[in-house]
């Protein structure tokens, strides 16, 4: 084909299968015999028929990818004035003209040419827009590409950022579960040990008591047997329910067998009440007589000495209150802690 249109110089030189094998592949033959000579050509050339496959794909993908363009309105009026003109017999039809040379184009244009070169026109028109429609889905293509590249590298970043973030959740969780265990171990053995203290201390109040009771008691004997001459005469006792956790207050007079002397001595009062103390009182024989006001020790313990106003028979009984430190009056009006009959 291209050592063909080499040759292509003249209407005269041109090769007949050029000048209407595009024309044939265009359909647009209009002489009958033409078409004959084209089809006649085809079968003996396979040259040419191999030219006419490839403009007829040609122009099959030119309806396809040239999108239908309208011809504007001035160039149709310009088509038929110039048809109009041509038909129109002119005066210098009749006059001998001037001899003078058609340039070759002209009368490729008169002849056969123009068809082949449209053609031609058209398998440019359509290669260039093919290339164009090719290159442009080509990049298009590189875009999408890139994208899709980029769009991976994000993918594979969030999918590492979620699987770190999932291991440090696991390890927190793990964390946190084993931190847990041993609060729950620590805190049942300080449980355990707070039960334990407790039982501890309320073994330790009973004994603590009963050691005071014992000691108490042993106070009394003990004091009672080394004071020679002297006899218990009255045992006090709290007149209120004690408390399950403390031993009951009692105390005890012991008077000398000859004269005037007595001792009180007293186990297991509270401490007073801020701003009082106790008071013992001996009532009867007239008005109540307040003995001595008295403090206790931390084991709610005291000793007192004192002088019978009368013998002790003379007296109904023996009591001690709670009264304002040093503000004892002429009857014992504080809370009473122990209280004895003396007859």
């Amino acid at each position: 084909m291209t050592e063909s249109k080499d040759k292509i110089k003249t209407n005269d030189e041109m090769d007949p299968r050029f000048e209407n094998l595009a024309a044939y592949a265009l359909d647009a033959l209009d002489s009958e015999d033409e078409r004959r000579e084209v089809e006649a050509l085809i079968e003996s050339d396979e040259a040419a028929l191999a030219d006419l496959n490839e403009l007829t794909e040609t122009a099959g993908l030119l309806a396809i990818s040239v999108p239908p363009v309208e011809p504007p309105v001035h160039l149709i009026d310009s088509i038929l004035r110039m048809a109009a003109e041509e038909s129109t017999p002119r005066l210098d039809q009749f006059s001998p003209a001037p001899v003078r040379t058609v340039p070759w184009w002209q009368r490729a244009f008169q002849s056969g040419l123009a068809v082949s070169a449209a053609a031609a026109v058209l398998v440019v028109v359509a290669g260039s827009a093919l290339g164009y429609q090719n290159n442009q889905l080509g990049n298009d293509l590189d875009t999408l590409r890139a994208d899709l590249r980029t769009e991976s590298v994000v993918v594979a970043n969030l999918q590492s950022e979620l699987s770190t973030t999932m291991t440090d959740s696991d390890t927190k969780v793990a964390s946190m579960k084993t931190e847990m265990d041993l609060m729950e171990d620590e805190f049942g053995a300080t449980n355990d040990m707070v039960v334990h203290q407790e039982e501890m201390v309320s073994e330790l109040a009973t004994a603590n008591n009963a050691l005071r009771q014992a000691l108490s008691d042993q106070s009394w004997f003990t004091y009672v047997a080394m004071k020679e001459g002297y006899q218990v005469e009255s045992w006090l006792a709290s007149d209120t329910q004690p408390v399950a956790s403390e031993p009951a207050a009692t105390g005890l007079i012991a008077v000398q067998v000859v004269g005037n002397e007595a001792v009180f001595q007293v186990h297991g009062l509270q401490q007073p009440q801020p701003g009082f103390a106790y008071t013992l009182w001996l009532m009867g024989n007239g008005d109540p007589r307040p003995v001595a006001q008295f403090e206790v020790s931390k084991i709610g313990s005291a000793t007192i000495a004192f002088l019978l106003p009368a013998p002790l028979q003379f007296y109904s009984s023996v009591r001690v209150t709670q009264e304002l430190l040093n503000g004892i009056g002429n009857d014992p009006t504080g809370t009473m802690v122990l209280f004895a009959e003396t007859n």
